[in-house]
């Protein structure tokens, strides 16, 4: 299973799939081994962003993994896209999320030749919207399944619970003058900086991040030439946050450092925290079938679980690969953990069959 492992995933690898690359090459890849396979597919979301479910028989687990990837980025590689060193392989979308895709792909083969139930979700805009899940979150296959478990990256822990997310841009005015006569203007950054002071205790990583609300001020954009007062300033801000707050709790706690005037907020994106109760037997099952001493955590970022909340409450994320590897230059994961988890997804998903 290794050498097909590593023969799939270096065709998907080298099949780019960021935001702004055509889904249909990657997506025609995985719907072609699904049809081949004898799976029924459907289609859900928007003509350039699709998420595709394939089903083999009824009521089976659902596993769930995402197609795009981040771009590539210019700088920081040594290693070529889809280079393969002493079982490792190298390129953008090995850990996140490729590598657990193919694993449902091999794991689909072998149940398929053991008549096990299951269904496979693939996605493409989990890196932007996760609208594609969430539109895929309405098919029976959700609904029914006896668990859904998203592939994502975890060393092979169970992630049951994840932090919920509000992204949302701080906008201040000013006016325009000429930089030589700064007392006719009003200088939007210099309102922003402020501001941006005011809430410096929020951007304080604190020592348990999963537990406690995180703020990153990630985007910044203001002025138009380096001779003119700028007129307008805009931040974005990245926050994640734990079960017991919401979008209101975090505004609140920004507003108590920065006021009610003299800026705009305007949200972005928000996604809820999302947690499954660690005694089900969906939970402990895949706690035997990968091993005693196997982790059950919750993490401090989001996936596609939480798309599929409204569905289904028996939720968790598993997968091959180092988290840590994500988003960074040389991205990779190792061949031989793609081919494992495929056998624990034939495992579990028989385990929870009955089979």
């Amino acid at each position: 299973m290794i050498s097909k492992a590593e023969k799939m995933l270096t065709e998907l690898v080298l099949i780019r799939s960021a935001e702004n690359d055509s889904m249909q090459p990657v997506t025609n890849y995985v719907t072609k081994v699904m049809k081949e396979l004898g799976m029924h597919v459907r289609n859900y979301g928007s003509k350039d962003n699709p998420a595709m479910i394939g089903q083999f028989m009824e009521n089976g687990v659902m596993l769930s993994g995402h197609l795009d990837t981040v771009p590539i980025g210019t700088t920081g590689w040594t290693k070529k896209q889809g280079e393969m060193i002493d079982g490792v392989l190298y390129g953008r979308g090995t850990g996140d999320m490729k590598g657990g895709c193919v694993a449902m792909l091999l794991a689909a083969e072998e149940m398929v030749k053991a008549k096990t139930p299951f269904s496979l979700c693939f996605t493409t805009d989990e890196e932007t919207s996760m609208a594609g899940a969430a539109a895929a979150s309405i098919d029976p296959a959700v609904k029914n399944a006896p668990a859904v478990m998203v592939t994502e990256a975890t060393d092979f822990d169970i992630v049951i619970r994840e932090k919920g997310l509000v992204q949302f841009e701080i906008c201040t005015d000013g006016k325009s003058a000429h930089a030589s006569m700064p007392h006719l203007g009003e200088n939007a950054i210099v309102k922003m900086v402020d501001l941006l002071q005011k809430m410096k205790d929020l951007q304080i990583p604190p020592e348990d991040p999963v537990e406690h609300m995180t703020l990153t001020v990630d985007v910044i954009r203001g002025g138009t030439a380096t001779n003119v007062i700028p007129a307008e300033c805009v931040v974005e801000v990245d926050v994640r946050y734990p079960p017991e707050m919401n979008t209101s709790a975090v505004l609140d706690e920004v507003r108590k450092r920065i006021g009610d005037d003299g800026y705009e907020i305007k949200i972005l994106h928000e996604l809820d925290p999302v947690g499954t109760d660690p005694s089900i037997e969906a939970v402990t099952t895949l706690k035997e079938v990968i091993g005693p001493d196997t982790k059950v955590l919750a993490v401090p970022y989001a996936t596609e679980m939480v798309m599929f909340k409204s569905a289904n409450d028996k939720l968790m994320i598993c997968g091959p690969g180092d988290p840590t590897s994500c988003h960074i230059p040389d991205e990779w994961i190792k061949v031989e953990d793609v081919a494992k988890a495929a056998r624990i997804y034939a495992d579990y998903c028989a385990k929870m069959a009955g089979l």
